[in-house]
Order: C-alpha cells, then structure tokens, then sequence
C-alpha cells in the first residue's frame, strides 16, 4: 500500500485534536513529515512531541518532499496555498471553508486541473455512517420532501477539547493577525459585491462559512439522495449581532420549505445540531454530537406513522469516525484513483449560496 508523505499547514484546533492525531495514527496511509505555523511555541512544541520537521510558513514546508498537503490554517488563506501546493504538484486536503467567493474556488480548480492532482474540501460529515444511512433510506421513499430544519446552537469547542493537551500559542506577530482580517474583509468584500461593514464580515465569515456550511453542504447531499433540490432563497439574516445565522430557501420541485438557524450560545456548555426532513407519513431526523467528540455516534431517528399510532426508530449504524473516515477516503483517491467525496465543486455551489443569501439578507 502506498504511504504518502502529508505536511499540515496551521497547527490549530482541529490539527491537534484531528488531522494530526489520525494521520499519525493511519500509518499504513501516511507519513506525517513535516508541519508549519506561524507559532514559535506550537510549532516547536508539536514538532518536539512527534519528531517532525517544523516551519514557519506553509509554503516553505512545501519544499520539504511532500506528496500532500492538509491545509488548516486561518480560512483566507485556503486559496492561496492550495493553489500554491497544486502548483507544486502536490495533493491537497483543505478544510472548510475552502474560500469565501466562488472566484478563488475558480482558481483552485483550474490549478487543480492542471496539475492533475487530488483536490478534498473537509466536509467530514458527509463520511459520518449515519448521514451515509439516511442516503439509503432516503432512496426508498416514496412522496414528496415536505420540509428540511436545521437548528445548531454552538457553545464552543472548549467544553469537548479541555481535556486534550493542546498547546496554544501566543506569540504570532500583530502584523500577521491584522493581514489576515484585511484579507477575510477583501475576500467577503468579492464574494458579496460590495463593502460589508465588519458585523456582516463576521456573520458571513463565521455562523455560514464556519459552521452552517458544514449544514447546507449535508443538505445538500440529503436532497440528492431525495431526488430533491434546493430552489429560490425566500429569507437570511445575521441574528444577535452577526453571533447567529439563518436562511431558507424553497424545495424544488415540491414547493417545500429549508430553513437553517445557527446560534453561538458560548455561556452554555450545551451542543446540539439537529437536521429533520419532513415527509407526508414520515419523518428523520439526524442530531450530531459535536464533532470534536471523536466516536460518540450521530443518531439517526426515523419515524413512521401507523393509523394514529407512531412508530420510532433508532439507527445506530457504526462508531467509525468522519474525521479518519475523510482521510482514508482522501488517500483512495489519491492512490487508488476513487471518486473525490468532497470537491471544490461543490465547496463552490456552497459558497455561491451563502453569497446569495448574505447578499439578501443585506437587502433588507
């Protein structure tokens, strides 16, 4: 079996608690070489307690002999690097969102295409067994998709990752910090048109791109699995001082209703994520942990109506893990030429309605 030699640029959250852990641990698959960050501190303490080669910008790390690159560092510069690392002929694995306007997308995929090279977006959940069990079960109904609900209410990650040793860093210079926001505010700036004000910039890069996206992305698949679609966005806003998100959009082609609301409730230790789809004489509904709970299952309810009694079923299909999941499915694409689960394809069809929405929710 091939072994790819991965370097991860921006040793954050999810690398500690995620990408670097699994990848270590997936070693008939991956060789971790080499990571970077712009943190003295967590770089030096991470490369100390793996025995890896550190540096300071992703882009020196891609010199290192690499076969691939797990891109988690701050959201504007995905594009950037992932087109930079595709340059260089090395595949990429780029978490969420994979740019905030369709234009960047645009560049990785021609990058992409000319270089011939696996492109992964990290949409994890769509490798969770449960929302890979509602696909099935969603083939087999029968009528139309009344309604789709999303509801999150997000505490945070510290409540789920306090327990993990994570090194945190403090020392990443001013300089840096201020160019990454000037560049989230240009990029916002290109997806919407127009200058947004920095409460808008935070509602667009943050409840959608940073937490709803992962949402409508499920969505998404759980409607092809329907055989539905989602049609016209009839309402967005940014709530609560841009802390929370909502929008809706008709189904196509029954006329049905998606809404989707987020919530940052950071003073309540309390996760819950919730997708209902709505049929005429059934109902299921997935409610997902938060996703740093490594194993700790999704449950998937189905619920059928009988007369006027009600029948309820949980499906309890399988404890793997989407984060190992989406690596090992990263690596048969890259070896054994699989379909790409997550493309930028579809990260872009992602983006492009979030602008479509941000943009009417900034119309009223």
């Amino acid at each position: 079996m091939t072994r790819l030699k991965v370097g991860i640029a921006g040793c954050g959250l999810v690398t500690q608690v995620e990408h670097l852990p699994n990848l270590i641990n997936l070693p008939k698959l991956f060789e971790v070489v080499a990571i970077a960050d712009p943190s003295a501190t967590v770089r030096e303490a991470l490369s100390a307690r793996h025995g890896l080669r550190a540096f300071e910008s992703a882009t020196e790390m891609m010199t290192a002999g690499l076969d691939a690159i797990v891109i988690a560092t701050p959201d504007s510069y995905h594009a950037d690097l992932a087109v930079a690392a595709l340059e260089r002929g090395l595949h990429v694995f780029s978490e969420k969102p994979l740019a905030y306007n369709t234009a960047d997308i645009a560049r990785i995929i021609a990058a992409r295409d000319k270089a011939g090279r696996v492109m992964q977006v990290g949409y994890m959940k769509r490798f969770d067994p449960a929302y890979l069990m509602l696909c099935d079960l969603l083939r087999t109904v029968d009528g139309p998709l009344r309604a789709v609900t999303v509801d999150v209410l997000d505490s945070g990650s510290d409540p789920f990752v306090a327990h993990h040793d994570m090194v945190v860093g403090t020392d990443v210079p001013k300089a840096l910090i201020e160019e990454g926001a000037a560049r989230r505010a240009a990029q916002v700036k290109v997806a919407l048109g127009t200058d947004a004000d920095p409460l808008v910039t935070r509602g667009f890069s943050g409840p959608y791109s940073s937490s709803l996206v992962h949402d409508l992305n499920v969505v998404q698949g759980l409607l092809d699995a329907a055989g539905a679609k989602m049609g016209k966005p009839v309402g967005a806003a940014f709530i609560a001082g841009n802390s929370g998100g909502y929008l809706s959009a008709k189904l196509d082609p029954t006329d049905g209703l998606v809404t989707m609301t987020w919530m940052a409730t950071p003073r309540l230790a309390y996760y819950c994520e919730r997708i209902s789809m709505v049929f005429d004489d059934r109902n299921f509904e997935l409610r997902f942990p938060s996703p740093y709970l490594n194993h700790h299952l999704t449950e998937l309810i189905e619920r059928r109506a009988n007369g006027l009694a009600l029948e309820e079923i949980r499906h309890r299909p399988s404890y793997a893990e989407p984060f190992v999941e989406e690596l090992k499915a990263w690596h048969a694409a890259i070896v054994d030429g699989a379909p790409v689960v997550n493309t930028a394809e579809q990260a872009a069809t992602d983006m492009g309605l979030f602008a479509t929405f941000a943009k009417l929710a900034l119309a009223k």
